[in-house]
């Protein structure tokens, strides 16, 4: 078992090594294809970025990432895998300084810190007060998807036409509410599979079909972040917001909260350490070389 962990172990930090090399190489084809400085890419902008070889170079690493984080996840708990995806962040900086020939800022590193020390302590905290499964309950099923589509889209809106200092964030705290929610729904459709009969379940359907739309709307969201600012600041609103996000839909809508039930200290520690970490990515974004001027 120790053998497992350890390769487990290995397995995850050469995936967030990979997730940040896609981030890098993607933005880098975003920013070719963008005509103006932090505008929203338009359809036949998206379209040209999907056909350019350098965001299907970027696509495959991704790919690469992914197939990584799965074996990982075959050889260790979660508890052990999970935590080492916010590694991305601070690999996307290095990169990112690299190609861009950029100085890493000490705001920059004070901004990752924090968004690693908050993510993994929230993430610490649910998991040590997590239920063994998921209540499935029909109309929260449904009616907690799709507060988190209101939620994901009013923050695209504020991508698309906030203040310039805050759009690329904005995107992706966008999609990362999204990528929150599948993380959920991926869980509950395990539970409905293996406990209920779902072939004619309307809930079920519409919790495959959040998934299906979520992943293009988060897709494209990610895309226009890379095209509204450094991808240092998409990744790092990813690995912030999509663990708050998944885990606040646990509790909301899974019923995973049951333990957090009067226990004031875990609750308050989750809002900091949640604080923290959302704090750490404006931090990013503010002290980034290229950001613009509030």
């Amino acid at each position: 078992m120790h053998s497992n962990i350890t390769m487990a172990v290995v397995l995850a930090v050469l995936a967030s090594v990979a997730f940040a090399a896609s981030s890098v190489v993607q933005h880098l084809a975003v920013a070719d294809e963008s005509t103006e400085e932090r505008e929203a890419l338009g359809g036949r902008q998206l379209l040209a970025v999907v056909k350019n070889p350098v965001w299907l170079a970027g696509l495959a690493l991704l790919g690469l990432s992914a197939v990584g984080q799965v074996a990982a996840l075959q050889l260790a708990p979660v508890t052990v895998v999970q935590p080492l995806g916010a590694l991305a962040v601070p690999w996307t900086i290095l990169l990112s300084a690299r190609v861009h020939r950029n100085t890493v800022s000490r705001g920059m590193w004070t901004g990752t810190a924090m968004t690693l020390i908050g993510t993994v302590a929230v993430a610490w905290v649910a998991i040590a007060h997590a239920t063994d499964a998921p209540v499935l309950r029909a109309d929260r099923l449904v009616i907690g998807p799709l507060v988190c589509f209101a939620i994901a889209l009013g923050l695209a809106l504020v991508g698309a036409k906030g203040p310039l200092a805050w759009r690329c964030l904005a995107w992706a705290l966008a999609a990362s509410v999204i990528y929150g929610m599948e993380s959920g729904l991926a869980k509950a459709i395990g539970a409905y599979l293996a406990s209920q009969s779902w072939q004619g379940s309307a809930t079920f359907w519409f919790m495959v079909a959040s998934i299906v739309v979520g992943i293009a709307l988060a897709g494209v969201w990610i895309q226009q972040g890379y095209a509204a600012g450094a991808a240092e600041i998409v990744v790092g609103g990813l690995n912030a917001g999509a663990p708050i996000a998944g885990v606040v839909f646990g509790i909301a809508v899974l019923g995973e909260g049951a333990l957090l039930r009067g226990d004031t200290v875990a609750i308050t520690l989750m809002l900091v350490f949640a604080a923290v970490a959302l704090t750490g990515v404006v931090l990013l974004s503010r002290h980034h070389p290229g950001a613009p001027a509030t």
